[in-house]
């Protein structure tokens, strides 16, 4: 395009729909992370019927009253991960921890949890927040389940990557 011309009519439509499709290609990539460090949390929800008021868990303003097949299809984490929503953003949305940067499972998006160390993988829920900059995982439904060197008990934390994907709740 020469200098101080102007796009019109089909020029401006593609170049507008190559801007949004820069924007929400920058916004996939800004919900993943990785180098991540996942302690873990006794919420025991398999004792408490999936009770996220039982919890404590901060979604429960907004989650509690899903149905016990929503609470219970994935294991449950706090969040306060280096690249995603926050706060009431992030209720109620799963996470895949994993060790490639993205994937697709029988179509849908998903987000995986995966130890670095051992390459285990887990879907989660975010029901909680907190305060260490990554992931609290709830220690029988997902830490356990990656940990499975039991170096994470050891070290108090495992390093995961993550990925925000599609809970398939539809």
């Amino acid at each position: 395009m020469a200098a101080g011309r102007m796009l019109t009519g089909g020029g401006r439509r593609v170049a507008l729909v190559a801007a949004l499709l820069c924007a929400a290609a920058a916004a996939a990539a800004a919900q993943q992370a990785s180098g991540v460090r996942a302690t873990y949390n006794y919420y025991r929800p398999q004792n408490i019927n999936w009770d996220l008021n039982a919890a404590s868990a901060y979604c429960a303003t907004w989650d509690a009253g899903k149905s016990l097949e929503w609470r219970s299809r994935y294991g449950w984490t706090a969040f306060c991960g280096p690249a995603g929503p926050t706060g009431q953003a992030a209720c109620g949305q799963c996470l895949q921890m994993m060790t490639s940067t993205s994937f697709v499972v029988d179509g849908l998006e998903k987000t995986k949890v995966t130890n670095s160390a051992t390459r285990a993988s887990i879907t989660v829920r975010i029901v909680d927040q907190c305060s260490n900059g990554g992931l609290d995982l709830d220690y029988d439904t997902a830490f356990s389940k990656i940990d499975t060197n039991g170096d994470g008990v050891r070290d108090g934390h495992l390093t995961v990557s993550y990925q925000f994907v599609n809970c398939g709740d539809n």
